[in-house]
């Protein structure tokens, strides 16, 4: 059992409970109850540990576990026996013979965090509950006395509250007001990147318990008026987002894909990404689709739509200003292609023809970053791919001039656009038409160069990175040579994901670690990508390649509890990055059910062809 596993639990606002199995914190991410603005997405770790104090027969067991500067206190961990993280986390413990089980539940639509105590045989004579305070944003740390916490009583919760923030805890026993800073907390994974790792958190006082119910329910939380006990909140929980999935396979996938859905986006990563465009559609036809749930998928589309600007959809809609990608609106269009190939919805469909229409036109017509070159897109400043990486000034993945994904993105909406006429009753465009006659044979003659694939043109840079697998595998493809894709299984494909850059090149970094310069010279230059997996699968089984054979070299990333963002491009065994990333599970679960369980001839969960 790694003790230092992370576990997460997330809701429809963007706010977590994350933690490691010994509830030892190890990042300033983590929190029993960290709560999202949905204004902006920033978060906040409110309530960061419930230290306990447990006394049977008059000794008392602390089973917590907290990192020092060289040390750890108390050693709680010594006592964990089995660990599960589903449909929730939930730690057992054996204190010399005295056994609880300790669990949490995350409301799917409130910030409420439940915290469960099983005592299968003995109930302690006390209970200690120590509730250690942060009120701060999850990038920063705190230092006494930063803050000033004030405590009362309301409506059955003990309250603290701190400038704009109250946290309320459930009044059980009596609390003993006591307003102590505990100083020194080490965050090891913040040590490792370079980044804020030592911080004091307040403890406002004690709240003790005798005549203790068995289970113990403690509810925490920032709601005005919590509603939901235990049993209820699981039932939302193991129900949410319609990503129910009995195979084996893949249901761990499924079930831990629940957390990146709000309420009409989602959630790019966690801990530290918000909602991203470009992740949102890439995403959606894995996380969303294939379960069928049109409707959220519906207002995902109207969300963005809706708040256009420059007749593009904006990359991040929670920045102030308007931000450009080259290649956000053209995923938008990808995913509503896929959303009628699933639902067959040709009036939701024909209702978003104009604004397709929109950003064509715009495309067409070009602005400072991106415009049209003949018939391709050619990027003019960096970073606007996803490769996009960037400190300062230092871009480390430019990729301006014509990258090989952006034009076979433009080709599929194009081609989208010029379906989505024909649903619609309408005519293309003739400027349309005459960009799409003779496409295919120019992209063939333009990106492939003295027998290589190329990944950016007008300059031609022919690193070999997995940029070109979207040729093979969008629906419309530009791509069947097998050649490139037996390059890449040899050279970029890897158990945990797709290299995004060959190591055969000087340029190739295999390790992401350290501060951010160096982290950041690693992201997109040999780091490993589990989200290309969709890619490479839907690339290989169009083109005759096994998939059994696909299934089980990636098995290993398909049976994960928590797929990250990315791994070590040398050692791809070696998560870094975020603990779970939105297209990580997108990808993997829509490659599964269009290529995979669709190949072993199973029934498909949607309609695509």
């Amino acid at each position: 059992m790694n003790l230092n596993e992370e576990w997460l639990m997330a809701n429809s606002n963007g706010s977590f409970s994350s933690s490691t199995v010994s509830f030892a914190n190890t990042r300033t991410y983590h929190g029993i109850l960290v709560k999202s603005d949905p204004n902006n997405y920033n978060r906040y770790v409110i309530l960061s540990k419930l230290f306990e104090e447990m006394i049977f027969s008059g000794k008392k067991y602390t089973p917590d576990t907290n990192y020092y500067p060289g040390t750890t206190w108390p050693d709680g961990f010594k006592y964990i026996q089995d660990y599960s993280c589903s449909p929730y986390p939930a730690v057992a413990f054996n204190m010399e013979g005295n056994a609880f089980k300790k669990s949490l539940i995350m409301d799917t639509d409130s910030d409420t965090v439940i915290i469960r105590y099983e005592f299968p045989e003995k109930v302690p004579e006390r209970i200690n509950l120590y509730p250690l305070l942060a009120f701060r944003n999850f990038n920063n740390t705190i230092k006494s006395p930063e803050k000033k916490f004030v405590s009362g009583e309301i409506d059955g919760y003990y309250t603290f509250a701190s400038e704009n923030f109250l946290l309320k805890i459930s009044k059980v026993g009596h609390f003993i007001d006591k307003g102590y800073w505990y100083y020194n907390f080490i965050y090891p994974k913040e040590v490792e990147r370079g980044t804020s790792s030592m911080e004091d958190l307040y403890m406002p006082g004690t709240i003790s318990i005798e005549n203790i119910k068995n289970p113990l329910d403690i509810t925490v939380t920032t709601e005005e008026k919590p509603t939901g006990g235990f049993q209820e909140i699981m039932g939302k929980f193991k129900n949410r987002g319609k990503n129910s999935e009995k195979d084996p396979d893949i249901s761990a996938l499924r079930r831990n894909s629940s957390n990146f859905l709000l309420k009409n986006d989602l959630i790019a990563g966690f801990h530290w990404f918000g909602p991203w465009a470009r992740d949102t559609f890439i995403s959606m036809p894995g996380l969303i689709l294939t379960g069928r749930n049109y409707d959220m998928a519906r207002k995902i589309f109207m969300n963005y739509a809706s708040n256009m600007e420059e007749n593009l959809i904006p990359n991040n809609l929670y920045n102030q200003s308007f931000e450009r990608s080259a290649d956000a609106s053209l995923w938008f269009i990808y995913a509503l292609y896929k959303y009628y190939a699933y639902s067959l919805d040709k009036a939701f469909v024909s209702s978003l023809f104009e604004r397709v229409r929109a950003i064509i036109n715009s495309y067409i017509q070009g602005n400072d970053d991106f415009s049209l070159d003949g018939k391709f897109i050619s990027v003019k400043k960096a970073p606007m791919t996803w490769m996009d990486a960037k400190i300062g000034s230092t871009v480390f993945t430019p990729r301006t001039g014509k990258p090989i994904e952006i034009n076979a993105l433009w080709y599929n909406a194009l081609k989208s656009y010029v379906y989505f006429s024909t649903l619609s009753s309408d005519k293309p465009d003739k400027e349309v038409t005459d960009i799409l006659s003779g496409f295919e044979s120019e992209f063939a003659e333009k990106f492939i160069v003295s027998g290589k694939i190329a990944d950016t043109i007008d300059p031609v840079d022919t690193s070999f990175r997995p940029n070109f697998l979207f040729a093979y595998s969008l629906p419309f493809p530009l791509m069947t040579q097998k050649n490139f894709l037996e390059k890449a299984r040899l050279e970029l494909a890897t158990p945990y994901g797709i290299r995004s850059l060959s190591p055969t090149t000087p340029e190739f970094k295999g390790t992401y670690y350290g501060p951010q310069y160096e982290r950041d010279s690693a992201y997109h230059n040999g780091t490993v990508w589990p989200w290309l997996v969709g890619s490479y699968i839907t690339a290989c089984v169009r083109n005759g390649y096994n998939p059994n054979d696909l299934y089980r070299y990636f098995s290993q990333l398909y049976t994960l509890n928590y797929v990250p963002e990315i791994f070590d491009g040398l050692n791809p065994g070696n998560p870094r990055g975020c603990i779970m990333q939105a297209w990580s599970y997108g990808e993997l679960i829509r490659s599964y059910y269009e290529d995979i369980k669709k190949g072993r001839g199973k029934p498909h969960a949607g309609k695509v062809n």
